[in-house]
């Protein structure tokens, strides 16, 4: 049997190959506050396990996002200007109130006609088609589709954007020839918005490019780092959690026969549905910070300059706050789960992405439509995303499952 001592999580086949939530359980139960070596000549990581250490570091003043929130110390934006996600207060709040008063729900409600327009034409010759990608023809599509008109790109240079974001994402070898593939669609992000940048300097509209190439922060206009890094974590982010919510959400409906008809039943069962999906999903599985104070957690001590992770997909399955943790049920009454992370750095773009799947599954349901899972997950190579790269399905009407 496996030591807890000696798991690695930088082995990507324990997600690629869904084994995670077996050793994340070892982890909580037996070594909640976990060393972890890093086989590339890092300096090696702890990681928090338990749903309340996670809440905990996400929350604690005593460390810093500056040096980095993925495992490796490296930042999507480059070495310029840094972006929300690596900024601490009072700076982060600064420049994350630039976009917020544009993604809160009332703002995004009233994309909900425009969202379920988008999920009908995306459905609309796929059913009955026979098997088809999930992720390729929807999961993929309509968060970028949203995505793109949020942010003010044409509908017809939404490929561009999901072949840099995941470029970017990860370093899975269907998408990356390795970390320069990752440099080199951040050149590729960079310039495509300049360019749109230049158009909305010259006739704003109402979309958040228009907003960043206008807004001031302390007075002053945002700098070309600033607003480089900002459309590249927009992009990254406002499609990435919503693409892995959609397809995995997919993928757990079909492990519970009946859960669908259930969420469809009322928009309260929709919604506690969602949030399931959210705690079971995962679709970050994890964030990083590094420690400026001494952490004590478990009996050990994480020294300042050491890195910590917090993995939000072991929290959500943590038996301490939730029942039968590794099952999917909508019905589920326990709702404290950190699908969109937690603390001042939680996701900006949460509302969105719980709107995008209440509407994609409750035009399913209305349209009386099942999504019917064709053949098996082909997960990202990846411990950052809960990603699927590929879900074989079949879109049939209910009456002919």
């Amino acid at each position: 049997m496996t030591s807890a001592a000696s798991i690695d999580l930088t082995d990507l086949s324990v997600f690629r190959e869904g084994r995670d939530a077996e050793v994340f359980r070892l982890l909580r139960d037996e070594d909640p506050l976990h060393w972890n070596a890093e086989p590339d000549g890092g300096p090696g990581f702890w990681s928090v396990t338990r749903h309340e250490d996670v809440r905990r570091v996400a929350s604690e003043p005593a460390v810093t996002v500056r040096e980095g929130t993925q495992i490796p110390s490296r930042r999507a934006e480059g070495e310029s200007a840094r972006s929300i996600h690596h900024l601490d207060a009072p700076e982060h709040l600064k420049l994350r109130r630039v976009v917020v008063p544009h993604v809160r729900p009332a703002v995004v409600k009233r994309l909900e006609g425009e969202i379920e327009r988008t999920v009908d034409e995306l459905l609309d010759p796929l059913v009955g088609a026979g098997e088809l990608d999930l992720v390729a023809e929807v999961s993929s599509r309509l968060p970028l589709l949203v995505l793109g008109r949020l942010l003010g790109v044409p509908a017809a240079d939404c490929p561009d954007i999901l072949r840099w974001t995941n470029q970017m994402a990860s370093q899975d070898p269907e998408y990356s020839d390795g970390p320069e593939t990752a440099v080199r669609a951040r050149e590729e992000v960079f310039a495509y918005f300049r360019e749109l940048e230049a158009s909305r300097r010259a006739a704003p509209q109402g979309d958040i490019v228009s907003v960043l190439a206008t807004a001031e922060v302390d007075g002053c206009p945002l700098s070309r780092g600033q607003l480089d890094a900002y459309y590249l974590i927009l992009m990254v982010a406002g499609n990435e959690t919503t693409r892995n919510l959609l397809s995995g959400g997919v993928h757990a409906l079909n492990l519970e026969p009946g859960s669908h008809a259930w969420m469809g039943e009322s928009p309260e069962n929709l919604r506690g549905g969602i949030e399931e999906m959210l705690r079971w999903v995962s679709p970050v599985l994890c964030m990083r910070r590094t420690a400026v104070e001494p952490i004590a957690l478990h009996g050990r001590t994480v020294a300042p300059g050491e890195k910590i992770v917090m993995w939000f997909v072991s929290g959500n399955r943590d038996d301490r706050v939730f029942s039968d943790p590794d099952r999917f049920r909508p019905d589920r009454a326990e709702a404290d789960h950190l699908g969109f992370g937690w603390g001042p750095h939680a996701c900006l773009g949460a509302h969105l992405a719980r709107l995008e799947a209440q509407v994609f599954f409750r035009r399913l349901h209305e349209r009386g439509l099942v999504v019917e899972q064709a053949g098996e997950v082909d997960r990202l190579s990846s411990n950052f995303f809960r990603g699927i790269k590929h879900l074989p399905v079949r879109i049939v009407e209910a009456a002919r499952v």
